[in-house]
């Protein structure tokens, strides 16, 4: 995690780079190593903002856990490879029929962002819009929630797809 401006600005300009650099395809089956330490990344920092809004509302921090992150990036994936943006697959599941079926259980309340940033800096564009959106801010700014999931996929013709999902288990 960056400790000062420098190293944040550091960190940023060698992100912006690498998706300048590397043509990314969606789907983790055909992902190269690069690529999928880059969506990595990408993950990672998405949810230290995530967080960050967070405590500025003085609301608990988000617990990753691997098992949402894993059916955040499916969902993303499904996204990118036929190119739709729903909390409903063309199948009609939605995010918790998602996590039943992955098997996660546990939880009492779930929701789900999703969106489709179009500038250099994806993080940042997806994070504002969300703010800026009622219902997207009502779940990034809901107490209840103490874990989430995120999973960042990228389409052939380089579109990011971003979706975020957010659970309350038992304390």
């Amino acid at each position: 995690m960056p400790r000062t401006l420098v190293q944040a600005a550091a960190f940023l300009l060698g992100l912006w780079l690498a998706l300048l650099l590397w043509p990314l395809r969606a789907g983790a089956a055909n992902a190269e190593p690069a690529e999928l330490a880059l969506f990595g990344a990408l993950e990672a920092t998405f949810h230290e903002q995530v967080n960050g809004v967070r405590a500025s509302q003085h609301l608990i921090p988000l617990r990753r856990l691997p098992e949402i992150d894993r059916v955040a990036r499916a969902h993303s994936e499904d996204m990118a490879r036929r190119s739709y943006l729903s909390h409903v697959s063309p199948e009609g599941r939605n995010p918790v029929d998602r996590l039943h079926g992955a098997g996660v259980s546990g939880f009492t309340l779930a929701a789900e962002n999703a969106g489709i940033p179009s500038r250099p800096d994806p993080n940042t564009e997806i994070l504002q819009g969300w703010l800026h959106s009622a219902d997207h801010r009502r779940n990034l700014h809901a107490p209840p929630f103490n874990a989430t999931g995120i999973g960042i996929a990228r389409a052939s013709d380089g579109t990011f797809y971003y979706t975020q999902l957010y659970i309350t288990l038992p304390r």
